[in-house]
């Protein structure tokens, strides 16, 4: 499962992206290591919990101080790289606490973000991890935490082959018209993401036409599998279509010899012989049908 959708599972409200206060950025990107500047305990109405640990709070406030430290970062970690599923794995964490001089319970303190960076990245969000005390922190805040995560390599959009590009073309056709799920995910990469409002009709639950991973892409094409074929579902195409190695394009037009279809054009990026970024633009004829399935009036 992606960190994003842990996230969602989760039900976890990420606070808008800390802004930086002083003369620095938030994050600092060397090779795929991205160094993130110090993100404190801040609540969703921009506040921030303040106190020293051993006095103004205990070590459970503390805890919960923390986790809020933890969501700030979740969401400048969004921000900087995109998406929280270009995490690879947490490196380094340094928990400073706003601490009572004889307080002693800073790594339980710093467990609340660490917990929580687990929640969402599993075995990757367990860095190496430094928790230590402070005479004090800027506002008074309890807890202040800085990290460094890796990121994944970025899909790299190497030349394909005529020959890969046709056999992506050729195939996707003839799997989508037969419902060959295990032919069509074949064509697919692990992490290539697909767009296409269809989603919406398809899957109910989903509240945005994009799908990240291949099993997400392969759950959606199944459950439009079952189905039935409606009258405008042909599968009619020109033969042809443009490529320049690295992406495929091609169209459904709205006119065939058996009548009008859902008109469709299919833009997919191509990387080692595999869809790595799939996008469906639809034409009129497919967008009536289109809010016909979601129950939408259309104009």
């Amino acid at each position: 499962m992606s960190a994003e959708q842990r996230v969602k599972d989760l039900a976890l409200d990420l606070p808008p992206p800390p802004q930086a206060v002083g003369n620095y950025v938030p994050g600092v990107r060397v090779g795929n290591l991205l160094f993130l500047s110090g993100c404190g305990p801040q609540r969703a109405d921009g506040s921030t919990v303040v106190g020293k640990a051993g006095a103004d709070l205990s070590v459970e406030q503390a805890y919960a101080a923390a986790r809020l430290a933890g969501l700030a970062m979740l969401a400048r970690i969004r921000l900087l790289a995109g998406s929280l599923d270009r995490v690879a794995r947490i490196v380094k964490v340094l928990g400073m606490v706003n601490a009572a001089p004889d307080f002693k319970e800073q790594p339980k303190v710093i467990n609340g973000f660490s917990d929580l960076m687990v929640e969402v990245f599993g075995g990757a969000g367990r860095g190496a991890r430094a928790a230590v005390g402070m005479a004090a922190l800027t506002g008074q805040m309890a807890v202040e935490i800085e990290m460094v995560i890796e990121l994944k390599e970025e899909p790299t959009m190497t030349e394909n082959t005529d020959a890969q590009i046709r056999h992506v073309y050729e195939q996707w056709h003839e799997t989508i018209k037969a419902r060959n799920l295990d032919g069509l995910m074949a064509l697919y990469a692990e992490d290539a993401v697909l767009e296409t409002p269809f989603i919406l009709a398809v899957l109910q639950d989903k509240t945005e036409g994009i799908l990240k991973g291949k099993a997400a892409i392969g759950a959606f094409f199944g459950a439009g599998f079952l189905k039935p074929e409606s009258g405008l579902g042909r599968w009619h195409r020109t033969g042809t279509f443009f490529a320049n190695g690295r992406q495929l394009v091609w169209e459904y037009p709205r006119e065939t010899p058996q009548g009008d279809q859902v008109d469709l054009v299919e833009v997919m990026d191509i990387a080692n012989g595999l869809i790595a970024h799939h996008r469906v633009y639809w034409g009129w004829v497919g967008f009536k049908a289109l809010a016909g399935a979601l129950n939408r009036p259309v104009p």
